[in-house]
């Protein structure tokens, strides 16, 4: 170990935190280091076998990692208190995400099943075969993320731009201007820009693949 570690575990979690935020990615290393323990302990009280272990971590640290850019120290709170109540946020958050997605699995299983109960030889039926590639849940989370504070007007807009609608087409199909939907569309880019800085730095930490 270099001599910056031992240096930087004499820290207090305030210095910590602050030089975390001009972009000291040795202290924000410490600070995911010193809150490991923290992190799996609130996993642990919300993992369920529909993801991996790992993949909840993952998330913990995103909201760690989101209590540091957004702790204020003048705000009568400890960190470590604001850290936790993030931490958690986070992971409630990524469970309701899951939950969505299991009923929407268990929707599409009940139509497939009337499906077959209606076949009889003489119909026509085509089955495409599913994509043998599995699906990037925490990828897909977190676009999620990114979207859920937009306005119901942004989110028809954002909604229609990723099922590949062209600025035109979205304008005419909402009765809107295009610089509306151009506006709405810069918007939403410069959110997940924001976040995936955020994605990036979590994936570099602990070596997981998001």
């Amino acid at each position: 170990m270099n001599r910056n570690y031992y240096i930087m575990r004499r820290l207090n979690v305030n210095r910590l935190v602050k030089l975390s935020k001009v972009g000291d990615m040795e202290a924000m290393g410490m600070i995911l280091e010193k809150f490991e323990p923290m992190v799996k302990s609130v996993v642990s009280k919300y993992y369920g076998a529909w993801a991996d272990f790992e993949d909840f971590m993952q998330i913990g640290y995103v909201g760690l990692m989101q209590a540091v850019y957004n702790y204020k120290e003048n705000s009568g709170s400890k960190f470590s208190t604001f850290a936790y109540l993030n931490i958690s946020s986070e992971i409630k958050s990524f469970l309701t995400y899951l939950n969505r997605q299991k009923n929407k699995v268990l929707t599409e299983a009940m139509n497939i099943e009337n499906t077959f109960e209606d076949f009889n030889e003489n119909s026509e039926y085509y089955i495409e075969a599913p994509e043998s590639t599995e699906p990037d849940i925490l990828n897909d989370y977190f676009i999620k993320q990114c979207v859920k504070d937009l306005n119901n007007d942004e989110k028809e807009i954002i909604d229609l731009w990723f099922e590949n609608y062209t600025y035109k087409e979205i304008s005419k199909k909402l009765n809107i201007k295009r610089k509306k939907v151009d506006n709405t569309i810069q918007k939403i880019k410069r959110i997940v820009n924001d976040k995936q800085e955020l994605y990036e730095k979590i994936r570099m930490f602990t070596g997981g693949a998001i």
